[in-house]
């Protein structure tokens, strides 16, 4: 009789094993995607599957394809390994669900423009290109509880100066941070001198960029020009600057 107890249990379990690793993803779809969120042209299974497109509110994501980590699902804490891709850009990802309104990313390889990005970050018409390595982002209750990583974005173009590049500018957050999560800011490349250059995140997603800003000896008259507007230069040449938004 015990037997038969544990035989069934097994087959009970091995059965429920099945309907998950062949649940389609169409269907998953319906329980696992967050509100405000949306997929078309879902194939495949909540294991291995891919959409179409995905939208995040207004942001258009592009094509999705996910690999779940089966081992996570033993944890109580699922995986995946998320790629997306579109025509100008790609991010890459492993995601773990932590509860009900907790997620955990990292290893983020984003590589894109900034008009891709400007559904989330108002850059009031800013062109450029931007690439990131985040190494660990969690979110709960949306809000963020850790933040850490780089993110470098060049060929600058402000909107009103679409013939000067401003080069390229790294962002750098460590981690071990509680919140909010500050980094320096750095000119890499470009007609600006950046010194004291601050980022500040708030966990609500509200961000802070401030710094003291200059123009190099062989900056076009247009950006020494521009820089006046941002008030009084120091005995150095530098300006103060800050530039607030929210993600």
């Amino acid at each position: 009789m015990r037997r038969t107890a544990v035989l069934v249990a097994l087959g009970a379990l091995l059965l429920l094993f099945f309907v998950i690793a062949l649940w389609p993803a169409r269907v998953a779809v319906g329980w696992l995607v967050p509100g405000g969120a949306s997929l078309a042209g879902v194939s495949g299974t909540v294991w291995d599957g891919s959409a179409a497109r995905v939208r995040v509110g207004i942001m258009d994501v592009g094509a999705l394809k996910w690999e779940a980590r089966p081992l996570s699902f033993l944890t109580g804490s699922p995986t995946w390994r998320l790629e997306a891709s579109r025509p100008d850009g790609f991010a890459r990802a492993t995601v773990k669900i932590l509860g009900a309104q907790s997620v955990a990313v990292t290893d983020l390889d984003l590589g894109t423009t900034l008009d891709a990005v400007s559904a989330w970050i108002n850059l009031a018409g800013t062109r450029g290109n931007v690439s990131a390595r985040v190494d660990e982002a969690a979110l709960e209750d949306g809000g963020l509880t850790s933040v850490a990583g780089r993110v470098v974005v060049d060929s600058l173009q402000p909107i009103g100066l679409r013939d000067v590049d401003l080069g390229a500018i790294q962002i750098d957050i460590p981690g071990g941070q509680s919140g909010p999560y500050v980094g320096t800011v750095t000119a890499l490349s470009g007609p600006l001198r950046i010194d004291q250059g601050r980022v500040e995140v708030q966990p609500d997603g509200k961000f802070v960029v401030d710094g003291l800003v200059a123009a190099q000896p062989d900056a076009p008259d247009m950006i020494v020009q521009g820089l006046e507007f941002l008030g009084a230069a120091d005995a150095r040449g530098f300006r103060q600057f800050r530039h607030q938004g929210s993600l």
